[in-house]
């Protein structure tokens, strides 16, 4: 059972490594300029996944299953087909989908963090409310780190030309990236209420797969992935 369960662990890398190197060929293939930044980005996702089993293997945190499953969806969605495939110019409504489901992704990774140390002690309510505003602030970092990009690299990866060919303001693109996150934290909102109704599995299963049940040293629970 150990070694299923070391197996399983490993299948959002391998699934990630095989949409990486498919689309590196698709790209190489396609497109008319190559550049360095896109191979960069493609490698990122499988460089995240392989970041986190290994801070799984530390003990300092444990990510179960299903939220490193999710985080590597966000990633092809984001990086692969976003990015090195373009889907954020050929698609309108790519970037919009990338960041709400980004809300959604971050506010489950937010409280598997939160469990680890000990936030299960929070009122329901309040761990949600506290989750919203971490993601939140996590969108509004990442925006910082596209606007020194392209303040370094000459890029324009807030839209800024774009926003005002279209006649809205210079900051269209970045405040609507961030507005849309707030519908995917108020989606996972949805997504723990009815699971609190319905008795609460999904959160006790990420309870059961945290940090926290470990130090209680309940040494028969098996993750359930």
């Amino acid at each position: 059972m150990n070694i299923i369960l070391k197996i399983k662990r490993f299948i959002p890398l391998i699934i990630d490594i095989i949409v990486s190197i498919i689309t590196l060929i698709v790209y190489s293939l396609t497109s008319e300029k190559l550049e360095f930044l896109v191979y960069l980005q493609i490698c990122i996702g499988p460089i995240v996944l392989l970041a986190l089993e290994l801070l799984n293997k530390t003990k300092l945190i444990r990510i179960p299953l299903f939220v490193t499953a999710i985080i590597t969806s966000h990633l092809i969605i984001a990086l692969d087909l976003g990015s090195a495939l373009n889907f954020y110019d050929k698609i309108g409504c790519w970037d919009l989908i990338a960041h709400g489901y980004f809300g959604f992704v971050a506010s489950f990774l937010v409280l598997t963090v939160l469990l680890n140390f000990n936030g299960d002690k929070l009122k329901f309510i309040l761990l949600l409310g506290i989750i919203l505003f971490i993601v939140i602030g996590f969108g509004g970092f990442w925006e910082i780190i596209e606007f020194t990009c392209d303040a370094v690299l000459d890029l324009d990866s807030q839209r800024i030309e774009e926003s005002i060919a279209l006649g809205h303001t210079p900051v269209w693109d970045t405040m609507m990236d961030l507005i849309i996150t707030v519908p995917g934290v108020l989606s996972f909102w949805l997504v723990m209420m009815i699971d609190q109704y319905f008795g609460g599995k999904l959160y006790n299963h990420l309870l059961v797969n945290s940090k926290k049940i470990e130090k209680q040293n309940i040494s028969s629970v098996e993750e359930t992935n």
